[in-house]
Parts: C-alpha cells; sequence; structure tokens
C-alpha cells in the first residue's frame, strides 16, 4: 500500500479525524511544498501533522508540533510523521513569543477555539511566517456560537481570522477573498477550514495593529490561568492528562 493510500485510509477510520474533506485540500497544499517548514500549533491526536509529514522526507520537508499533551499523538498521527518531527511541550502564545528560529511556510492553528487565543497566538506566530506561507485555521466556521468557558461567552476563531486581517466583512461571509496583505480561501464544511496566504508581510503587519492587543492578552492570560495552573479550583484541564510542571508557559504575557 502507498505511503498515500496509507494515510487516507487511517484518516477515512471512524473517529480518527474532523477535518473531513478539507484534509485533502491540506494535502494538496503540503504536496506543493518543497524544502518547506510547517508548524502545527494544536497537534492533538495528530491528523494535522499527519499530513504535513506527508513526504516529508522526500520533499525535504521540517515539520513541528505545539502542544499541551502529546500522548493522543503519540498513539495516533505521529506514525505518519518523519524522524525529524521536533515536538514542543509548550503554550502555543508562549512558543510564538519566544520563537527565534527560522520562518515557516505553513502554520497550522487548531487550538483553544477562542477569538481572543487565536489572536494571541497570531501576534506573535505572524512575524515567523515568511512571505507567500499560509496560515490554516481549522474550526473556522462552527454552526454555532463560540464555547462558553467558565461561565464566560467567547467570540469564534472566525471572528479572531476576520479582525486579524482586516478582512472587510465575517470571513465566514466568503469563500474566496483577496487584498493586497493576503489571499484567502475559505472552506465551510466539517467546522470549517480557512487558508490565509501572505502575500505582503509589512502590510500585513500594519493591519493587526487595529486590535485592541491589551484586552486580548488580558484575555489570554485568564485563560491560561485556567488552564494550566491545576492549583486554582476553577482550573478546566485536570482531566486532560497535563504534565503541568513539564509545560513551558508564561503566564502573564503583555503587548
Amino acid at each position: 500500500m502507498s505511503k498515500l493510500s496509507k494515510l487516507t485510509s487511517w484518516l477515512d477510520s471512524s473517529g480518527v479525524s474532523d477535518l473531513g474533506e478539507n484534509s485533502m485540500v491540506l494535502l494538496d497544499l503540503v504536496k506543493t511544498k518543497k524544502d518547506a517548514r510547517f508548524m502545527d500549533v494544536g497537534v492533538r491526536g495528530g491528523v494535522s501533522s499527519a499530513i504535513l509529514s506527508y513526504e516529508s522526507e522526500e520533499n525535504n520537508n521540517q515539520v513541528c508540533g505545539c502542544d499541551l499533551n502529546f500522548g493522543p499523538f503519540f498513539n495516533g498521527g505521529g506514525k505518519f510523521v518523519n524522524e525529524n518531527y521536533t515536538c514542543y511541550l509548550y503554550d502555543s502564545v508562549t512558543l510564538g513569543k519566544q520563537w527565534d528560529e527560522d520562518p515557516f511556510d505553513i502554520i497550522f492553528i487548531d487550538t483553544q477555539h477562542t477569538r481572543e487565543q487565536v489572536l494571541a497566538e497570531l501576534y506573535f506566530w505572524s512575524n515567523h511566517i515568511k512571505e507567500g506561507g499560509y496560515f490554516v485555521f481549522h474550526d473556522s466556521h462552527w454552526p454555532m456560537e463560540g464555547p462558553v468557558i467558565n461561565g464566560v461567552q467567547c467570540e469564534r476563531v472566525d471572528v479572531a481570522i476576520t479582525d486579524f486581517f482586516g478582512l472587510p466583512k465575517s470571513v465566514r461571509e466568503m469563500t474566496m477573498y483577496e487584498d493586497d496583505n493576503v489571499s484567502i480561501e475559505h472552506h465551510t464544511s466539517s467546522y470549517g477550514m480557512t487558508f490565509v496566504q501572505v502575500k505582503d508581510f509589512d502590510g500585513m503587519q500594519k493591519v493587526k495593529q487595529t486590535v485592541d492587543w491589551n484586552k486580548v492578552f488580558e484575555t489570554r492570560n485568564w485563560l491560561v490561568e485556567l488552564t494550566l495552573n491545576p492549583n486554582n479550583p476553577k482550573c478546566i484541564s485536570k482531566d486532560w492528562g497535563l504534565e503541568y510542571d513539564k509545560i513551558i508557559s508564561e503566564s502573564v504575557i503583555t503587548v
């Protein structure tokens, strides 16, 4: 069985992937890349890392992953990655802030599905995307309101995309969009996947200054306290199997 057949057969297995048909759209993008670098922000069971790693050795592609717990990855998509795959046991915003290695051709974002979390990630990871590179967002077309965390109604991933890239209307209302800074494809099925190609790196940096970053990081810091402080009686991650003392995270980040 070919590598492609093995991968697609696994993706089609019951309970493995929630990317749906969008997994093939992502795979088609990966197939176009050689001598490239990919970062999977929010690895979970490793579906996205497995796709990003397709023929990575043959194409000299480097794939990295960031998550709070790699247990599901090693029991899932980890079997499809190259031996040079690098795991970063980090809070995703902290890793983006501290990143001092080469930039990426694709950054896949699939973490906590709230506007402020994704914006905080973008604030830093946008410094580490190549011009011409892609941000890819999963769960960008939820058919519902955003998540409720500790009794607080949060806004969705699509709102973060719309706000960060200064779009004239919600990305949910688009299938294609292009301006001087970005080119966007928005897919609505399977909770959505949005591909944002950065055409002008400097222009993107200017657009992001329209966001109230002080408020974004105030909310991000609240989310980290709820997620990574097991001594907090309201901690939401006590059944996630996290090894809190091993996760690298800055509890408070400001602009």
